[in-house]
């Protein structure tokens, strides 16, 4: 199951130009100054947003092709998706929240609701799972979020900076947790302002500034020889 992808998209000045291809189980992380464009890459991906030119393959099957017209909607992609701000439905509960995907995909409501409670106590959240989801703390409602991206099965898994909001104790079981399902063989890609989430997580690390790649490699080689400022400065935040 590879994610193999050339993502262009323009709007106004702004120009994204990247190619990325992440293996089966393979965790390439993301990071960059704000405006660099890596939220755009991830929601590209998605098909939220569309491309100006480019494709998207995701093992062998098109979900984007610009030459040819093809775009796959993105409630059709098998994608499993936690962006920034969570988008939960406040109105339902943590666990409503995690079923709902696969219910839409068609499983039984008790399947679903039985799943959902075993990826919420995988996330340290099994005392929260009946609490209304716009009751919940910031850290709470991005775990959530991240239990909701992994219950659909999904081919592949895009994350927008999933363990922002998580102190040191609960980012640590939520990297964790999600290192067991990309175990399995799903390519990841991951945003992140933290380097110590590529180095615990990635395999590649791509530092993305004014809609480009300025430098690839490990994540450990790219703390090692920040090649950019910004790079620098997030290396030296870990150091």
């Amino acid at each position: 199951m590879t994610l193999d992808a050339h993502v262009v998209v323009e709007r106004g000045t702004f120009s994204l130009d990247v190619r990325l291809t992440i293996p089966t189980g393979g965790v390439l992380a993301v990071m960059g100054p704000n405006g660099s464009g890596k939220t755009t890459l991830l929601e590209a991906l998605t098909g939220i947003t569309p491309l100006t030119a480019g494709h998207v393959h995701l093992d062998g099957a098109v979900l984007d092709d610009t030459t040819t017209g093809t775009t796959v909607p993105p409630r059709d992609r098998r994608l499993g998706v936690a962006l920034q701000d969570g988008l939960l439905f406040g109105h339902l509960s943590a666990r409503e929240n995690v079923a709902f995907g696969p219910r839409a995909q068609g499983t039984r409501a008790r399947e679903a609701r039985t799943a959902a409670d075993a990826l919420l106590t995988e996330l340290g959240l099994a005392a929260h799972a009946r609490a209304r989801s716009d009751r919940l703390s910031g850290g709470q409602a991005q775990r959530v979020a991240i239990a909701r991206a992994l219950a659909v099965h999904p081919r592949a898994l895009l994350l927008d900076e999933p363990f922002g909001a998580l102190d040191v104790e609960t980012r640590s079981l939520a990297r964790d947790v999600v290192r067991r399902h990309v175990a399995r063989g799903l390519p990841t890609l991951l945003v992140t302002h933290d380097l110590r989430d590529a180095l615990d997580l990635a395999d590649e690390l791509l530092v993305l500034e004014d809609g480009r790649a300025a430098q690839r490699g490990t994540p450990q080689a790219v703390a090692d020889d920040p090649a950019t400022t910004y790079a620098a400065r997030v290396a030296a935040a870990v150091a």
